[in-house]
């Protein structure tokens, strides 16, 4: 009868404590089994996970049910590593709301994640979201995971450098650009597993600066050379970064990425760049086999879809439930009333990062009517980027309170501005270069023409000099979307004015106010629904 191995966990840290301490290898009883040089590897991968619940419209996806996924990888495999390449602090409806007197931003998210059990983040752009370092270090230090800084450091106010940490125990453990597991099954067979982590340079704040994301890769590549077996990456890039990633580093088995929110597998030379669906509505799950003798790996992947066939873990369905609980207390406490009807959809609405990020859409058009609506003054456009929208689905039926704030988890006030024709034309031709991401502009009174390759407002072309009346999300106005730091404008203090020479004139609602809809997004887009 041919024997079966029985594997057991290992997790061994070599490197370096990767915000986390290390686990220790279980050791192999000087027993009877005979090493083979074989070992098997399972890797469970999400990416881009902002939501706990499953999908309200399809009941797809939720944590609790990967939270089952692993378990049940575990107890087949006990070498299973559980993975979650970037973005997860942020976005989120809960994570907009306040609990115990602070905004949530992403503690709901680390709690889930340290229930369900995961092992390893790579940072992504979302991770740099809120403006307040503070934020991002309460979830870093709460979190039970390790962490992988790659290419991104931590700048102090002085100007120096350092990795992100976490704090444990009264002692700062640095996130690393890469470490080494040691693996190892129970005939002995040992292995050491390479893994680095990699990220997209686009959330930017004062406190993080960013190394060329391939630079830092190769570098961690080289030094992985003569000490491990395998090398796998973890990263949160473009796509096509992690194929040049892939045929730069020719000896990486795999690269498990995120960034983009449909799933897709590629194949550079010999490396697999996989990634799942966004919201775990899919996981990966690489089963890596690895021969000794040979130095030879193989890779069987598959995409796993997370419905109602996996039961809910019940820990970590608590830990859920106990969020959605606060979730909906904190709504109501914002004025919204999350299950009150706004209005019946006569047409589903797709608000899908695929459609609404690549071209102008029906969603779009209808957030600037709102917007314009919800005007103090007779406005000449309207625009907003993009990744405002966050819901990544396509809404159909009744449309409730919850479902708007769904869509727009960031809400945040709009704004009346006068802008000069030049450097309106300038944001337009941004936001068309942005197309793709999330600085992407949906527009309400604009368009192109491609025969005069003109922008027309009102069908006149715009004009450099004119001074253009624009409602658009306070937000641009930070100069924090992709590429568009020219938008940065401040009030003065005196009326309307402003420090920005072409945007003169700034009105926005007065703080806490309410009753004024351009205080937020959400209220405008509620009301004009409810016409």
């Amino acid at each position: 009868m041919r024997h079966i191995k029985i594997l057991l966990p290992l997790f061994l840290l070599v490197l370096v404590q990767a915000c986390s301490p290390a686990k220790k290898a279980v050791p192999v009883s000087s027993a009877s089994v005979l090493d083979d040089g074989k070992i098997e590897i399972v890797f469970l991968q999400m990416n881009d996970v902002y939501e706990i619940t499953p999908n309200a419209s399809d009941n797809v996806g939720g944590l609790a049910r990967v939270a089952t996924l692993r378990k049940q990888l575990l107890a087949k495999n006990p070498n299973t590593i559980t993975v979650l390449a970037g973005d997860f602090i942020s976005p989120s409806v809960t994570g907009t709301l306040k609990y115990e007197g602070k905004r949530i931003r992403g503690k709901q998210m680390v709690e889930t994640l340290n229930a369900l059990g995961l092992d390893w983040v790579v940072f992504g752009n979302h991770e740099f979201d809120y403006d307040d370092l503070s934020d991002l270090q309460a979830r870093l230090d709460e979190s039970k995971f390790n962490w992988l800084g790659g290419n991104a450091r931590l700048k102090n106010a002085d100007g120096t450098k350092q990795p992100f940490f976490k704090n444990i125990n009264g002692q700062k453990a640095a996130c690393p650009d890469n470490t080494i597991l040691n693996l190892r099954d129970a005939d002995g067979t040992n292995v050491n597993l390479g893994l680095f982590g990699v990220l997209i340079n686009t959330g930017r704040k004062s406190w993080v600066e960013y190394s060329d994301y391939l630079a830092n890769a190769k570098m961690s590549y080289d030094g992985f050379q003569g000490k491990t077996d395998i090398i796998l990456g973890l990263t949160h890039l473009a796509i096509e970064d992690d194929k040049i990633l892939a045929g730069a580093l020719p000896g990486v088995s795999l690269i498990m990425g995120g960034h983009e929110h449909e799933n897709s597998r590629n194949v550079v030379g010999k490396t697999i760049v996989a990634k799942a669906d966004a919201n775990a509505k899919t996981v990966y799950i690489h089963t890596l086999r690895y021969d000794k003798r040979t130095q030879k790996t193989t890779i069987n992947s598959e995409l796993r879809k997370i419905d109602a066939s996996i039961p809910e873990d019940p820990a970590t369905a608590a830990v859920v439930a106990k969020w959605e609980k606060i979730k909906m207390e904190a709504l109501g406490s914002a004025g919204f009333d999350a299950n009150k009807k706004v209005t019946d959809l006569k047409t589903p609405l797709d608000c899908r990062e695929i459609i609404i990020r690549t071209q102008q859409a029906p969603v779009g058009e209808l957030v600037n009517k709102a917007m314009r609506a919800a005007a103090t003054q007779p406005t000449d456009c309207a625009f907003f980027n993009s990744g405002s929208i966050r819901v990544d689905d396509i809404l159909t039926g009744t449309l409730a309170e919850i479902d708007v704030v769904r869509m727009l988890p960031f809400g945040g006030g709009i704004a009346e501005i006068e802008i000069k024709g030049s450097l309106l034309r300038k944001t337009l031709e941004t936001g068309t270069t942005n197309k793709g991401s999330g600085g992407y502009l949906q527009l309400g009174g604009i368009r192109y023409d491609e025969t005069a390759k003109q922008w027309l407002i009102a069908d006149k072309a715009i004009e450099n000099n004119k001074l253009y009346k624009v409602i658009l999300p306070e937000f641009l106005l930070t100069g924090n979307e992709q590429n568009m730091g020219f938008l940065k404008t401040k009030a003065t203090g005196q009326g309307t004015a402003t420090d920005n020479a072409d945007i003169p004139v700034l009105r926005t609602a007065k703080a806490g106010d309410k009753a004024d809809l351009r205080s937020d997004i959400r209220l405008a887009l509620i009301a004009f629904l409810r016409k």
